[in-house]
């Protein structure tokens, strides 16, 4: 027990202790806060306390939703390399605009510095980064082809940096979608879900490896569905978000708070080449799809009618005597001898719906046919000459490798003669005062090419004072000039008819 003598001491110790320690507190305390400062610091303190449990409750209940979501799926997320088999490229030498950049960044936006770390052993350089998803326990993996295209080797990392060479199982390029293996077996797979029932304002939580770091998960919502026309593919029809996707997340998954594949993340619309909140992924029920074709035979059974579309535009609608707001696909070119020249389709018809679901654009309407399975019957809903009638036509399979080759020739014909042509559709031969079968169509003109003063949509009556009547014609009259030899065109339009010498 202690003696009164020996509290007596604290106490005057402590009040000498004091009375420095205070005096030095007074004499160095700073100007007082203004009321604002000390109104904040009131909210401040009244705040920490308000910070109880029941008022946290559904924050943490959400933010729980999001590490679950995370622990289930992020061992079914893998990253993916792609070697090739040939020299460095420098960034002078990829030759890539960077429009076209902003959606293929994973593949050719990595640089390759001209260092020992880029040549790999094996005399194989590292081309791209992506992601991929599995989709099966044995070893099937869900990416983007432009994540796989043109490698000679694949490699795959799982979550715990081991490393498989995977095969390619088949790709389709018109959905930007590829099907891998890895011989491996009790992997974690992702769950795939019904992307049909995503709505605007979900979470969308997206996992991958953007410039190469592994297992990153961001969030956002879904901003859009049904994203068409983007010039990504020619299927286009994404789900739009706002979850950070940057070059390296290609291929990998987005995802619900189920934590269900609701799409595979493929593109981005920025102007430097990074997240700017607009991100592009093929909706689950189309990689679902693609995913079983390719396991099941390698390739895609789609369907095929032998139309090539184009989206109507406000010029077309003018020049088709059509509403001005009219939507839909102009047919600029039927196949002789397929489905839709059987049924009676005609160059001009404008197709506005297939199976009472309505075409707005040309994607729509690739996308509509792609889809139906070859043998079934669809009505054709069109717009023909004014007037409205409904055509049934029964799809065929595509023939990829001959569609390709006829894109191919096409195209090798547009760059060589700088010009592309098509048959008058029946109303514009009609409003321009043309003979059945009379003239040809300008579809396109090269931007740089020798046809200035040519446009799109005027027609072609002659060329050096042959009259011609068919693409056929219009090709073999042009290919016959010499180099370099002039070319008269009498060009009719809906004003006038002028000739155009071009030199």
């Amino acid at each position: 027990m202690n003696s009164p003598l020996n509290g007596w001491k604290l106490a005057i110790l402590s009040g000498a202790l004091a009375a420095p320690v205070g005096y030095w507190l007074f004499s160095h305390s700073s100007v007082s806060p203004s009321p604002l400062y000390a109104q904040q610091l009131a909210e401040s303190t009244q705040a920490r306390v308000q910070l109880e449990p029941e008022l946290l409750a559904h924050a943490d209940a959400l933010s729980r939703v999001f590490r679950e979501v995370s622990k289930s799926v992020k061992p079914s997320v893998v990253s993916i390399k792609s070697l090739v088999e040939r020299p460095r490229m420098s960034r002078g030498m990829r030759g890539l605009p960077p429009e076209f950049e902003q959606f293929f960044g994973d593949r050719f936006g990595i640089p390759l510095e001209e260092d020992e770390e880029a040549q790999l052993p094996g005399g194989k350089v590292q081309a791209g980064l992506g992601s991929g998803v599995i989709v099966r326990s044995d070893g099937y993996i869900l990416t983007n082809n432009h994540v796989v295209e043109g490698a000679s080797e694949l490699e795959v990392y799982l979550s715990d940096e081991t490393k498989y060479i995977a095969k390619v199982v088949g790709t389709d390029p018109r959905t930007d979608l590829a099907v891998l293996k890895i011989d491996a077996t009790g992997l974690v797979s992702a769950p795939i879900g019904d992307s049909s029932k995503v709505e605007v304002g979900d979470w969308a939580i997206a996992i991958g490896s953007p410039f190469g770091l592994a297992q990153t998960v961001t969030a956002g919502i879904i901003s859009a569905t049904k994203r068409t026309d983007q010039g990504i593919t020619p299927y286009d029809d994404f789900i739009q978000t706002d979850a950070a996707i940057n070059p390296g997340n290609s291929g990998g998954p987005l995802l619900n708070l189920r934590g269900e594949i609701i799409g595979i993340n493929t593109a981005i619309a920025s102007r430097g080449g990074g997240y700017n909140g607009v991100c592009f992924a093929v909706p689950s029920n189309t990689a679902s799809r693609v995913l079983g074709d390719l396991i099941s035979s390698g390739k895609v059974s789609r369907g095929f009618v032998g139309i090539r579309p184009a989206s109507v535009t406000p010029t077309m609608a003018q020049q088709l005597s059509l509403p001005e707001n009219q939507k839909g696909a102009l047919v600029e070119q039927v196949t002789k001898g397929m489905p839709a020249e059987k049924a009676g389709i005609r160059v001009g018809d404008v197709i506005v719906a297939i199976d009472g679901v309505a075409i707005t654009s040309d994607s729509a309407m690739r996308r509509a046919i792609g889809e139906t399975k070859p043998g079934v019957t669809v009505a054709m809903k069109i717009l023909r000459e004014g007037k409205t009638m409904e055509i049934p036509v029964t799809v065929a399979a595509l023939d990829e490798q001959a569609l390709v080759a006829s894109e191919r020739q096409a195209t090798e014909t547009m760059q060589r003669l700088g010009i592309a042509v098509e048959e008058v559709p029946v109303e514009i031969a009609r409003r321009y005062g043309l003979r059945e079968g009379e003239g040809v169509v300008v579809t396109g003109v090269a931007r740089r090419g020798r046809f200035i003063g040519v446009n799109v949509g005027d027609v072609i009556v002659s060329v050096n004072g042959n009259k011609v009547n068919s693409t056929d014609e219009f090709l073999e009259v042009l290919g016959e000039l010499r180099q370099g030899q002039p070319v008269t065109f009498v060009i009719r339009d809906a004003e006038s008819e002028r000739m155009v010498t071009i030199r």
